[in-house]
């Protein structure tokens, strides 16, 4: 159960990362590079009470993890700057479907039984087509084939990483203390490449300053976000019985944006029936698990 709380808790900070760049509106690379340095920071803070693992793949997943994650969040916050927070929220489900296609082939002994479990097996396989089919109708000018061809192939990685992260994590003892460095290296290895990623100047120039106030603000608040979404998501991925459900409970991500749209009053083209099958589909996860 733990982990659905902290899916949750992942997928509320994601919304408020997704939110935060369509707000301040700021260039991807230099706020990726920023927020992923504040970031690191933050949870640098818990040094002491990290556990650091003796296995190898640890820390090649943890790299692996930084460079994806570097690479992605360019463009979730381009998309998010340009075509708001909807769209950048569609390479959540995605993910789900690269957990679950990469677990089942590094882990053949937990694919599904449908002759010993048939009621779980249908009730998961019936709430995962449910959340991927209400996404389609949340916001039907933001789920165009073009948008989803941007976010396929990002989407997939952060599936596949996912997939990594929940195996080298899986059988640890100590789950949060090991959390809590896996999410530092990540983190520090995304600065390095976001930054790397930052330096050379674009044909056209930049919109603002290595130094600019409004972009050391807002990659703070992204930092902070960041942090929280970055931790829960991998104590999430560490707990949970299968890899594709932090992801699949990730898709709530929309439902966050729409409320905080309802409770500001402000328009948002959202499909409210869809909004709710994904809830009723995140439910029916659950329940499959239990």
């Amino acid at each position: 159960m733990m982990w659905f709380i902290w899916a949750l808790g992942a997928s509320l900070c994601a919304a408020a990362l997704a939110e935060s760049n369509r707000i301040f509106r700021l260039d991807p690379q230099l706020l990726n590079a920023w927020r992923s340095t504040f970031g690191t920071a933050l949870i640098a803070i818990a040094i002491p009470y990290m556990e650091w693992s003796t296995d190898r793949d640890f820390y090649i997943v943890a790299v692996l993890d930084g460079v994806v994650t570097a690479i992605g969040m360019i463009l979730f916050f381009h998309l998010a700057a340009k075509r708001t927070g909807r769209v950048s929220s569609m390479i959540l489900p995605m993910a789900a479907v690269g957990a679950y296609l990469t677990w089942w082939m590094i882990s053949p002994l937990e694919r599904p039984d449908l002759l010993q479990n048939p009621g779980k097996v249908l009730t998961a396989t019936i709430s995962a087509v449910i959340v991927f089919l209400a996404l389609q109708k949340v916001r039907d000018n933001d789920a165009s084939w073009e948008s989803f061809l941007i976010v396929l192939p990002v989407g997939l990685a952060f599936g596949v990483i996912d997939a990594l992260t929940k195996s080298v994590m899986g059988n640890t003892y100590n789950i949060y203390s090991s959390a809590l460095a896996y999410a530092f290296i990540a983190l520090a290895i995304c600065a390095v490449a976001a930054w790397l990623a930052a330096m050379p100047k674009p044909a056209g120039g930049r919109p603002c300053s290595f130094f600019d106030r409004k972009l050391l603000w807002g990659a703070f608040w992204c930092a902070f976000w960041t942090a929280g979404m970055v931790l829960a998501g991998v104590f999430s991925l560490s707990l949970a019985p299968h890899p594709t459900l932090p992801g699949l409970v990730m898709a709530l991500t929309p439902i966050w944006l729409f409320l905080l749209n309802l409770i500001r009053k402000v328009d948002d083209e959202v499909s409210l029936p869809a909004s709710i099958l994904i809830v009723v589909g995140a439910i029916g996860l659950l329940l499959s698990t239990i």
